[in-house]
């Protein structure tokens, strides 16, 4: 039985099921535990106001010694989820987010593809109707950052041009709600970086789409793509200038070997080279028919290199804050051996990320994959140091993220 009790009346024993806010908000690295010291009611009392209680789990336990945030706690049934599943407020507001975003994510995608279609046959393209959804995707991604993050790894290797510019336009809004944008900027960077391959509708497809190298006249013709994007949308008076400036300027680079113009450092506007970051990021990170993507912190280490002659080295470190040392969605292997997927960054403590996990050290999957706050207290005890011991290709064991975030949007 399951009952709410106000933090006053915990006693050592009790079994807290739930708690009266997000268990992300809290210092519990499991929310889920009988309550074993004065200490931890002490810290109840100093972030609730009441907790949910269930009274059979309690005893169920039998007053046995459950070391919050151990080994044994993890994984004494290895084919099950820890003692008690995480906030089941925190999880469903997850999925709630993961429903919402990911409709809209279809929306723009079947619009932007549409969108494109017109161009390349020589139509009218709607902008109007794609800036009412970058619009709605603002606001959605505002509210969470880190879950729109997570649903790009819903990659495809066809449909790649709106798929990247897709990406691009999330990750160019997730930055920017990093920097502290207010909606007003947010819109035309969003905007902007949706439509800002556009003019690759007006490039042959045996050039988008050729294995290995180009020549150099095949450059010159991918290169033009920044000129044709604007000089198609310049004509739409609903296109904001912010976002003809990202279309005709995201290849520019602040050592001066950028395109169309050859521009350099402040040259470049703030939000063009916000684009940028975001489109190579995804570029570099996203697999197509003759390609295979690298993973996310390897193209941030990539990256990094480069900012100096590229993007600029403190918008670049601001990128890797946003996304995270272990970029979100990334698949980690722990110290214990068990598979997880980076759900959320912690400003505070950049290694110590929020992971859902996937599957045991023995490979066995966990059934309500729980999630897990490396940045708790809790998850640095006497006992053990919740640590991730390296991030791993999902090829390697047969995950596809995109799967697991569908199966996530249903579990609401």
């Amino acid at each position: 039985m399951v009952r709410k009790v106000p933090v006053s009346q915990l006693s050592v024993g009790m079994y807290v099921q739930a708690l009266d806010r997000p268990w992300l908000e809290s210092p519990f690295m499991f929310q889920g535990f009988i309550i074993e010291s004065m200490e931890q009611v002490a810290t109840l009392r100093q972030y609730c106001q009441y907790v949910f209680v269930d009274d059979e789990k309690a005893a169920g336990a039998g007053g046995s010694r459950v070391e919050r945030g151990s080994i044994s706690d993890m994984e004494t049934d290895d084919r099950t989820s820890p003692p008690s599943d995480t906030s089941w407020r925190a999880r469903r507001a997850f999925r709630r987010d993961v429903r919402h975003l990911l409709g809209s994510r279809e929306k723009l995608h079947h619009k932007l593809v549409k969108a494109f279609q017109d161009v390349r046959f020589g139509r009218s393209m709607d902008t109007r109707e794609l800036r009412v959804l970058v619009e709605d995707m603002v606001d959605l991604v505002t509210a969470s950052p880190a879950t729109a993050l997570w649903l790009n790894n819903l990659q495809s290797k066809h449909e790649y041009t709106a798929n990247h510019c897709l990406n691009t336009c999330i990750f160019a809004i997730a930055f920017g709600v990093h920097l502290g944008l207010g909606k007003e900027q947010l819109s035309p960077l969003g905007f902007g970086a949706l439509l800002h391959d556009v003019g690759k509708m007006r490039t042959p497809l045996s050039i988008l789409d050729k294995p290995g190298v180009l020549t150099e006249d095949e450059f010159d013709i991918i290169k033009k793509h920044t000129t044709d994007g604007y000089n198609i949308l310049r004509k739409h008076k609903d296109v904001p200038q912010a976002a003809l400036e990202i279309v005709q300027l995201h290849h520019e680079r602040i050592g001066g070997h950028g395109y169309p113009m050859g521009l350099k450092g402040d040259e470049i506007p703030h939000h063009v080279r916000i684009v940028a970051i975001a489109d190579v990021y995804d570029d570099i990170t996203s697999s197509r028919i003759y390609h295979e993507g690298v993973p996310g912190h390897a193209g941030l280490n990539m990256m990094f290199h480069w900012a100096p002659r590229e993007f600029g080295e403190d918008l670049m470190q601001e990128f890797i804050r946003c996304v995270g040392i272990y970029p979100i969605g990334s698949l980690v292997e722990l110290n214990t051996g068990a598979l997880g997927i980076v759900m959320s960054t912690n400003t505070a403590s950049r290694l110590k990320p929020i992971i859902m996990l996937l599957r045991d050290r023995h490979g066995h999957p966990y059934e309500r994959r729980p999630l897990l706050n490396l940045a708790a207290p809790a998850a640095q005890n006497d006992h053990f140091d919740w640590q991730i011991r390296r991030v791993v290709d999902c090829k390697e064991y047969g995950i596809d993220l995109g799967y697991v975030a569908e199966q996530e949007a249903l579990l609401f």
